[in-house]
């Protein structure tokens, strides 16, 4: 009995000693590399850093070296920090390194092997700012120049809270100085608001970013997930004609980094695994919550395989979309045609995968001819536009002329010399009446009454807008001039 043991013990131990070899890069007859080489891997952690606050306060860059190990079916296993200058971002570029598992395993001999391999990933330097207590702190001189420390020149310090990653964490408050002591003069507020969305896992997603009183949102804006995962980031400039959107997937890598332009909007895709999907462009005024580029330059399946080259080949979309059936639950919708010479060409299909919906397009140079959509329990809808802006009945010369003849300048305001432009933000439902009003740009309040006023005598004076000619929903800021001239 004691000799069965030990040769039971011994036949473990073989089997635990006798682990797959772990070859170097010279060893093998070709080695691991990122699927599409290196600039993807770059172009990957790139996007996905997130400096920690902490380094990024002081400013400095930086190198971090991984080691890892490539195994034969592509995936990274045993990812360690071999050196780091700062330990936070050590431990940031193994979160990002670790999550990209777009790999072409290393050969030898024929058979996919394991590889060691090392990666260097680099940390851009950035201007420094102070962070004390948990918080951004700022000084400025009287004309509000930034000042690089609170030396008697500072007039103003403004006090940020922000958590470990760099997201808000609480109001802003701006001081002055009287004389040798801090005085509070504004506070603005860190608006947290639940929107009417859920993730994929059901999860109610929440809106974050400031808010003062009299205007828009300023600087970036974020939806977090209510288990506090980053969904979205949306830093909009020069009334959106420049900025970026970055969408993540539920693993905390980036889904879709768009680059605001001023007449077309520039897209990079990646699938959960890192393996970049797509590269390409939208136009702006789409109001379709789109998928499919209008223009391509290159298009990727999920396991590396490029399907379009130099803006040629066919093309097939996956995204998530909520059900025509329950609008509860969510489904795969998949979208499928070719490009030629960058754009649409011939036929191209979508549908949800339970079935509640579909369309079908024809595209010739990448202009749409004809389309056909439907949705579940309804009829076929046949349309030669994609989609249509909601339009006030009689167009823009008309909405001024209503304007003009319906706003009554409040006589307080008036006396007051208060004078400008209030923004309201309000939905063009799908029977043309409106709903959903909020100021977003205020003046006074009386002023902000009486455009608000205005607006509201508006609903049921508009054309809604359509995608792919059906009626939706759509959101429209219009800005009301009050002027004493």
């Amino acid at each position: 009995m004691k000799y069965v043991i030990t040769l039971l013990l011994l036949s473990i131990s073989l089997i635990t000693v006798a682990q797959p070899v772990v070859y170097q890069g010279f060893e093998v007859d070709s080695a691991a590399t990122p699927r599409g080489g290196m600039p993807f891997l770059s172009t990957f952690l790139q996007a996905n850093l997130r400096k920690p606050v902490a380094a990024e306060a002081e400013g400095k860059g930086g190198r971090v070296i991984l080691s890892a190990v490539i195994e034969p079916d592509g995936q990274p296993t045993d990812v360690k920090v071999v050196q780091a200058f700062r330990p936070d971002c050590g431990q940031e570029a193994l979160r990002v390194f670790s999550r990209f598992r777009a790999w072409k395993p290393a050969y030898k001999n024929g058979k996919p092997v394991r590889q060691a391999v090392t990666i260097p990933v680099a940390f851009p330097a950035n201007p420094p700012f102070r962070y004390e207590n948990g918080a951004n702190i700022a000084y400025y001189d009287a004309k509000l120049k930034v000042l690089p420390d609170s030396s008697d020149l500072a007039q103003y310090k403004q006090v940020t809270p922000l958590d470990a990653n760099g997201l808000p964490a609480g109001d802003i408050t701006t001081y002055e100085r009287k004389g040798r002591v801090w005085k509070n003069v504004s506070t603005t507020p860190l608006i947290r608001k639940k929107i009417g969305d859920r993730t994929d896992e059901g999860i109610p997603i929440y809106s974050l970013g400031y808010r003062g009183a009299e205007g828009p949102y300023e600087g970036a804006v974020y939806q977090v997930g209510e288990n506090g995962k980053l969904i979205r980031q949306t830093l909009s400039l020069d009334k959106g004609r420049s900025g970026y959107e970055t969408v993540f997937h539920a693993n905390g890598i980036v889904a879709r980094k768009t680059t605001f332009g001023e007449d077309k909007n520039t897209v990079t895709v990646w699938y959960p695994n890192g393996q970049i999907e797509s590269a390409g462009s939208m136009d702006r005024k789409n109001l379709l919550y789109g998928y499919t580029h209008d223009e391509v330059a290159a298009f990727w399946d999920s396991t590396g395989s490029q399907l379009v080259t130099n803006g040629s080949g066919a093309a097939t979309y996956r995204q998530s979309a909520k059900s025509s059936i329950d609008s509860t639950r969510r489904t795969d919708f998949l979208e499928r045609g070719r490009y030629v010479g960058g754009v649409k060409q011939g036929v191209w299909t979508g549908r949800y995968a339970d079935g509640s919906y579909a369309y079908e397009e024809v595209y010739d140079n990448g202009v749409m001819k004809q389309g056909k959509s439907v949705s579940a329990g309804r009829d076929t809808i046949r349309y030669d536009r994609r989609e249509q802006q909601p339009e006030f009945d009689g167009g823009m010369v008309k909405l001024g002329q209503f304007l003009g003849q319906n706003i009554k300048y409040p006589y307080e305001a008036q006396r007051a010399g208060i004078e400008g432009r209030v923004f309201v933000s309000f939905v063009v439902c799908t029977d043309g009446s409106l709903c959903d009003y909020e100021i977003v740009k205020s003046l006074s309040p009386d002023v902000d009454k009486e455009a608000l006023r205005v607006v509201k005598a508006m609903s049921g004076k508009w054309t809604p807008g359509y995608r792919r000619g059906e009626a939706v929903r759509v959101k429209y800021s219009l800005p009301i001039n009050f002027s004493l001239n």
